[in-house]
């Protein structure tokens, strides 16, 4: 079972209406000093906002990101004790860059490469490669069935595809077995086409095969997959849910540059 989501669990403690006085916490009394100049004449993206208010909080450098194991992550202080949970934004000369989305979506990568062989089955780009995808898929799925039909349409044009055995119902589901069959397979992707046409695959899973499916569905869920299927572009951005291939290949064309 997936860690109970952090926003979540910030979002109760929002809503419940307790005063800080009737928890005991001693509310802090920060004096409001003049704000910084960057602030007063604050620009976003270049364009000038008007700002309400602006007061100083208790939060004091350095900041830390931290990153938990369910794939959130919040932003605290040396001691654990102010933290802010969302995006981190850097509002530099060229533009509002979300510097959290960027590193998720290099940690996504590195995690990725860091799968060892026989834990994906892989679908070369034929001729020039312009780039790889990643697809957390199950062989029960029905748009994961839809995507693999045009796996030629990708591979054609130059993308190479790489599944990730992702069993929704669990590790120890009927598709878990069925995938770790693919992996254990002797040709893995002419035994993931003939699993997603639901047919019978004659091979015994291995407990190698059996742990890299309960790896896969491991790191689906610190990715925060919650259907099938779930596509890494090559830049590291993650979406869930089927695209066609055309629209596919154009993303992943634009991803590459």
């Amino acid at each position: 079972m997936k860690a109970p989501n952090l926003l979540y669990a910030v979002g109760l403690t929002l809503m419940m209406p307790v005063s800080a006085q009737a928890t005991g916490i001693p509310v802090p009394d920060v004096p409001n000093t003049t704000p910084p100049a960057a602030l007063q004449d604050l620009a976003i993206n270049g364009q000038p906002v008007t700002t309400d208010s602006i007061r100083r909080v208790e939060l004091e450098g350095p900041i830390y990101e931290v990153r938990l194991r369910n794939g959130d992550t919040f932003y605290s202080d040396a001691q654990g004790r102010h933290m802010v949970v969302g995006s981190l934004y850097d509002n530099g000369p060229d533009g509002l860059i979300n510097v959290t989305e960027q590193h998720d979506r290099q940690e996504r990568l590195d995690q990725l490469n860091a799968i060892p062989e026989g834990g994906t089955v892989d679908y070369p780009a034929k001729g020039e490669e312009i780039g790889r995808i990643t697809v957390f898929t199950d062989t029960t799925c029905p748009y994961c069935q839809k995507l693999h039909q045009e796996i030629d349409q990708l591979t054609q044009a130059g993308i190479t595809v790489r599944y990730v055995p992702f069993p929704r119902a669990g590790s120890h589901s009927p598709a878990a077995n069925q995938l770790a069959q693919v992996l254990c397979s002797e040709s893995p992707t002419d035994a993931m086409t003939r699993a997603f046409h639901d047919k019978a695959l004659a091979s015994r899973p291995s407990k190698s095969c059996q742990s890299a499916v309960d790896d896969g569905f491991s790191l689906g869920q610190q990715f925060g997959v919650q259907g099938t299927p779930s596509i890494v572009l090559p830049n590291g951005e993650m979406g869930e849910g089927y695209v066609p291939a055309r629209q596919l290949i154009q993303a992943i064309g634009r991803s590459s540059s």
